[in-house]
């Protein structure tokens, strides 16, 4: 219906950057001198917890290459998307930047949409210490929003402070069954990331010619002077400033 195609990944890049700012959690455990056994960063990948959990429940079988789940590990799903209308701007205001296949156009894109993005975070463990370790490593930055830059529109050169915005968390244990039972205890953190959603960009030639028509008032059509200004190259120097030719005819 609207007869345009574009992609400019946004919807795409708020979802890698959200996944991004979680990927380099550590995870220490140590014996009862307090040293170090063993470290390591916790895997995060994208969709449901559910999804993870029926790959803990299945059955393992070593000798057959099944390898049941390992914890902890996290991971992430983008849940819905509402407009936002206490961030929205200027509806005709466009970003402007030289063309890059062709220095006598400018591409232009008009101001963005916003939208808040909400998306929640799966900590699964099976030891309750290793999931306080990973939710200490990333509570203390949220107050409750946590500020990361990210490359809205490479294309124009234009980064923006995006707001990611915690909202709540809540715990499950999900352990009923019997000593062969894996345990999952799991940690589900919400947040709303406060992005933008880009419309077409478009190409404008330069102005190569200004004429302005003087009329004696607002309310009158009785036309008193033209004036028609050309730019006047005199060089191919890049830093030449062109110079103007200028012509005004009075009429009264």
């Amino acid at each position: 219906m609207f007869g345009t195609y574009f992609y400019n990944k946004n919807i795409r890049n708020i979802v890698i950057l959200f996944g991004t700012v979680f990927n380099d959690i550590i995870v220490r455990r140590v014996d009862s001198s307090n040293v170090t056994q063993e470290e390591f960063r916790v895997p995060i990948a994208y969709g449901p917890s559910e999804k993870f959990l029926v790959r803990l429940r299945e059955a393992t079988d070593i000798s057959k290459g099944k390898v049941g789940l390992t914890l902890p590990r996290m991971s992430f799903e983008f849940t819905s998307i509402n407009y936002d209308p206490t961030r929205k701007l200027q509806t005709t205001k466009r970003h402007k930047k030289v063309n890059a296949s062709d220095n006598t156009k400018l591409t232009t894109i008009y101001n963005p949409v916003p939208y808040n993005f909400d998306f929640t975070l799966s900590v699964m463990v099976k030891n309750s210490d290793d999931g306080t370790q990973i939710l200490e490593q990333i509570l203390p930055y949220f107050t409750p929003e946590y500020q990361v830059t990210m490359n809205e529109m490479s294309t124009m050169g234009i980064k923006r402070d995006i707001p990611i915005i915690f909202t709540g968390l809540s715990t499950e244990d999900s352990y009923e069954g019997d000593f062969l039972t894996r345990r999952a205890l799991i940690h589900t953190l919400s947040f709303v990331v406060q992005g933008y959603l880009y419309g077409p960009t478009s190409d404008v030639g330069i102005i190569k010619e200004v004429d302005v028509n003087e009329y004696d008032n607002l309310a009158s059509t009785r036309k008193v002077r033209n004036t028609d200004v050309k730019p006047d190259p005199t060089t191919a120097d890049a830093d030449d400033d062109y110079g103007y030719t200028t012509t005004q005819t009075d009429y009264y």
